[in-house]
């Protein structure tokens, strides 16, 4: 049985209504400018109605409600007025589309659907600094800027900086093997850390087979040796409480240690901060480290660079001529190939002596014209995204969107998209552009770091290839490719889209973020190619 529409819109108010009912409401609203009008009635009283409630309230009532809120589910003696709070913000957003001539007609928009689950970061560090760094198990090895979460890392060589998100920094000396329980607490199993505890993060325990050792605000170190079963602390710098296992707290300050091995215990003197790398030390190993790297990089860059298959190779260094212009490094390019920065700003790249563009504003921009026809592509990129703001985010975008040309953004999921815009069909219509999409690869926990982005598409058989730091992450193959299809650019844009259609939905698209290269092939690369390049542009 029906109901009327002033019963319908009151159980929405009152946050009761039924899944069927809600279903009737919609219809209703959909097809009676009459519902329409009696719902916006009815906001408008009951706006009136809260705000006089929420003024005659006892002044105490307000205190109780934010320490006591009801359960969720509760439907308990509480203020009718009180719980008209949450449906009335969904009342007044209906309302608003009303207005505008505008009705929810799907489930998936409805007021009804589900929320979108914000992502959190379950980490309780962040990798910040390696050097010369081994992980024991290659395959799933953590870079520099990575969310550490609980569970066991193994360095088999080099050095590792971890601050943890209590505010404790620990410098692993490889070959080591630490894992991680929580942000205050860690336990060694092998090797040598340093700690250094800032006064918030007062408190962090380091936990070895032998012994439990508890900050005070200080900086000490811990070596253990499984082989020997044996664990030394060494305070450089303020106070540790040390407990051996099975047997009592020993209070340790600046130059005193303690050794416990097997069942003996050994008071230590004299400070050994010298055996244990220090910041200092893995600032200079890592500017070391980085000038080797940045010098590697120019050196195969010079190789590269002679490729015949090269479009165009955007170093993104400064020119000495004008700072405003992009030069193409590839081989036997034309001058007008040379691009043109709006807006973007110069700034860090990969390594300290490289330079990238920053794109931050909705003008900023590289303006860039490329001529042909081409069987296929490449795209890739070394890019480090800062935010997700828009629906879509520019990668490489043509000013339009004819036939032959290209498309390469993120999405706001986190997945990259290319597309390429599909031949009119033989009665002269223009199909939906062909769109391949990668599975999510930019979350919150991976932003703000250098990633190696790269796509491929091959124009006869439409196959396309997306990578992400070196790695496929997906493959596509369309049913059927149409004939004749090429790969055309002319003006196009790196970072922003330089003119969307009229009256587009999403005509803004500028990108929240650094490139420091970008390279564009005639042709698309394989899998081993690809991987070279990631290994040769990488950090660290």
């Amino acid at each position: 049985m029906k109901r009327d529409i002033h019963s319908l819109i009151q159980s929405w108010l009152n946050g009761d209504i039924t899944p069927a009912d809600f279903e009737q409401l919609q219809d209703e609203l959909l097809h009676s400018p009459e519902a329409r009008q009696q719902l916006r009635h009815e906001i408008n009283l009951d706006m009136v109605l809260r705000d006089h409630a929420c003024s005659s309230l006892d002044a105490n009532l307000t205190p109780w409600v934010q320490e006591n809120p009801p359960a969720r589910n509760s439907k308990s003696n509480a203020n009718p007025f009180l719980r008209s709070w949450v449906p009335w913000a969904a009342a007044a957003g209906i309302a608003a589309l009303l207005t505008a001539g505008v009705v929810i007609r799907t489930q998936r928009n409805s007021l009804q659907a589900s929320a979108k689950v914000e992502e959190t970061n379950q980490g309780a560090a962040i990798l910040t600094r390696v050097s010369n760094a081994v992980w024991t198990d290659q395959t799933h090895s953590p870079r520099s800027g990575d969310t550490l979460g609980t569970g066991t890392f193994k360095l088999a060589s080099g050095l590792a900086q971890i601050e943890f998100f209590s505010g404790a920094t620990l410098l692993v000396d490889g070959p080591a093997e630490v894992e991680i329980h929580s942000p205050w607490k860690a336990t060694c199993h092998s090797g040598k850390v340093r700690a250094r505890v800032p006064p918030p993060a007062q408190g962090f325990v380091i936990n070895t087979p032998q012994m439990e050792v508890e900050d005070l605000g200080t900086e000490f170190g811990v070596e253990v040796k499984p082989a020997e079963s044996s664990t030394e602390v060494h305070v450089f710098e303020g106070d540790v409480n040390a407990t051996p296992i099975g047997s009592k707290l020993v209070h340790l300050s600046e130059g005193e240690g303690l050794r416990r091995c097997n069942a003996g215990i050994t008071p230590l003197k004299g400070n050994r901060s010298k055996d244990f790398v220090c910041l200092e030390r893995m600032d200079a190993l890592t500017q070391n480290r980085a000038k080797t790297r940045f010098a590697a990089w120019k050196e195969w860059k010079k190789q590269y660079c002679e490729d015949p298959r090269l479009l165009a190779y955007y170093a993104f260094q400064r020119s000495c001529n004008w700072e405003r212009a992009a030069d193409n490094d590839a081989p036997k390019v034309a001058s007008f190939c040379t691009g043109g920065i709006v807006g973007a700003r110069w700034t860090q790249g990969r390594w300290p002596e490289k330079d990238a563009l920053e794109f931050k504003r909705p003008g900023d921009r590289v303006r860039i014209r490329l001529s042909g026809e081409y069987e296929g592509l490449t795209f890739a990129c070394w890019l480090k995204v800062d935010g997700l703001d828009r629906k879509y985010n520019a990668l490489l975008l043509t000013d339009g969107y004819e036939h032959g040309e290209p498309h390469w953004q993120i999405l706001e999921d986190g997945r990259v998209m290319f597309s390429i815009a599909s031949p009119p069909t033989s009665d002269g219509q223009t199909p939906e552009a062909q769109a391949y999409y990668s599975p999510i690869v930019f979350t919150h926990s991976n932003l703000g770091r250098w990633h190696h982005l790269a796509v491929t598409y091959n124009a006869i058989s439409g196959e396309t290839t997306h990578y992400f730091d070196g790695r496929q992450v997906s493959r596509e193959l369309p049913p059927q490719q149409p004939p004749g299809c090429t790969v055309v650019y002319g003006p196009c844009e790196i970072g922003n889209w330089g003119l969307p259609a009229a009256g587009h939905e999403f005509p803004i698209r500028n990108l929240n973020g650094c490139i420091d290269e970008f390279v564009i092939y005639k042709n698309p690369l394989n899998n081993v190619e690809l991987q070279a390049m990631y290994q040769a542009g990488r950090q660290d």
